[in-house]
């Protein structure tokens, strides 16, 4: 009790620490705020076997400005579901580090993850996308995960592999639903968000420009059908779920996204009765399960905006896809 009570201490001075540190930037800082957009905690924290991953919210929040861009970083918190031999439902911590800006139009979906950093302590929790054969950038550092290898040949060329060069370690880059997205750095500090994110920024700068505005198949705004369907080499496009496998169990009572920062490492639930979170409500749907699926020219089910450019916002009336 008294070792975890001066980690706590010890983890609030180093807040109070780097809050400083933000606001000397001119940055905002918010000890916790809600989980972001559900398209960004499937693409950093989803688990590594399927949907297992319940954000609750965000830690140290920082949002600012950096080549005329905003972007926010933060700490995802959130649990991965498991449960005891007697069938009680419980969740183990799980967290990343991570920075996001948006996107001035919409891209499809695509993955580069860093191969340098497999064997560090950061273990990646991310939804893994298809890999490109051959997988990896000319110097070996990434791994090309996307449904449309055309645009990954169009995306990356020398002036954007040269600024993704200059990142540090970390899990991956992450384009998809309308931003860009880092994640996975061991720690958080300013001069880190600073390299990330003016990194992002320059990444933005060199996309092509017969690339914007591509539809993607990817329905994006929905999350991989999480029991049916693993990621990585497995993953397809036949069918995708707006909700996740489990639905919290109360979490969002047992530990409110305020208290993010200070997210014990394992919560004990008392039984699927206990209470089911929900993600935000889309205007005007009903409650339940939502399934959207893109094959071909065809597209099935509802699609579930969010506000970003997604394939229902760039297929436009003439339903055009570009294929793998």
């Amino acid at each position: 009790m008294v070792f975890g009570q001066r980690k706590r201490e010890e983890a609030a001075a180093r807040r109070r620490v780097l809050q400083q540190q933000v606001e000397a930037e001119g940055w905002t800082w918010n000890e916790a705020q809600p989980p972001p957009a559900f398209e960004i905690s499937e693409a950093a924290l989803r688990g590594q076997r399927r949907y297992e991953i319940w954000t609750i919210g965000i830690a140290e929040v920082i949002d600012g400005t950096t080549s005329d861009r905003t972007f926010r970083a933060g700490r995802l918190v959130g649990y991965e579901f498991g449960t005891t031999n007697s069938g009680i439902p419980h969740g183990d911590l799980r967290q990343t580090n991570a920075i996001w800006m948006s996107l001035p139009a919409a891209l499809p979906e695509i993955r580069l993850a860093d191969m340098t950093t497999t064997t560090t302590t950061v273990r990646d929790y991310g939804l893994r996308l298809p890999p490109l054969t051959p997988p990896r950038t000319p110097d070996g550092r990434w791994q090309i995960e996307t449904f449309i290898p055309a645009f990954a040949t169009d995306l990356l060329h020398p002036a954007f592999l040269a600024a993704l060069a200059t990142l540090p370690p970390l899990s991956a880059i992450v384009i998809r639903a309308g931003v860009i997205l880092a994640y996975g750095t061991p720690t958080l500090d300013v001069s880190i968000i600073h390299t990330i994110a003016r990194t992002l920024s320059a990444l933005i700068d060199t996309v092509p420009a017969t690339a914007w505005g591509r539809a993607d198949p990817l329905v994006a705004g929905t999350g991989v059908f999480p029991e049916m369907m693993n990621d990585g080499p497995g993953l397809t496009l036949n069918a995708r779920l707006i909700r996740p496998d489990w639905k919290g169990y109360g979490l969002a009572k047992e530990v409110p996204w305020q208290d993010a920062a200070n997210a014990r490492s394992h919560v004990v639930l008392t039984g699927r009765g206990a209470g089911v979170d929900v993600w935000d409500p889309v205007p005007d749907a009903k409650p339940g399960w939502y399934v959207s699926a893109a094959v071909g020219n065809l597209t099935m089910g509802s699609p579930m905006p969010h506000g970003i450019p997604t394939v229902a916002s760039t297929l436009g009336g003439d339903g055009a896809t570009e294929s793998s």
